[in-house]
């Protein structure tokens, strides 16, 4: 059975107020499940581009990440980017009224159809 790490994080929202983010993170799969209600590291949508993009939240936690070593195999901190480290990943993102974002290699795409998306994990997904 795969072994899947739970934390959490704390940050700022959208209303520079504390709010917990839960993680789930899967080593084996080099995937991040984010359930984030406050909106602290969830992507925004950029009107300009008609697009979402990661948020500035979403950095400051995956930089803590990839000095805590965590999704890094092992390597240090100075070896590996934000970016390489960023590109080698996956996150999903679980949002309010089960709305779910993946980002993976560096797009953001909204998951309409759950069942069509095989590597999300189930007993996350069904914690919301």
């Amino acid at each position: 059975m795969e072994k899947i790490y739970q934390m959490e994080y704390k940050g700022l929202n959208l209303f520079d107020e504390i709010s917990t983010v839960e993680l789930a993170i899967d080593e084996a799969q080099q995937t991040i499940h984010i359930f984030d209600v406050g909106q602290v590291v969830s992507p925004i949508f950029n009107f300009d581009v008609s697009a979402y993009e990661l948020s500035d939240g979403f950095y400051q936690m995956a930089d803590i990440l990839r000095h805590k070593r965590i999704l890094t195999n092992q390597q240090t901190a100075s070896d590996i980017t934000l970016s390489e480290w960023l590109i080698q990943n996956c996150a999903y993102f679980y949002s309010p009224k089960q709305r779910i974002k993946k980002y993976a290699q560096g797009s953001i795409l909204e998951i309409i159809d759950r069942t069509k998306d095989l590597g999300l994990f189930d007993g996350y997904v069904q914690k919301i």
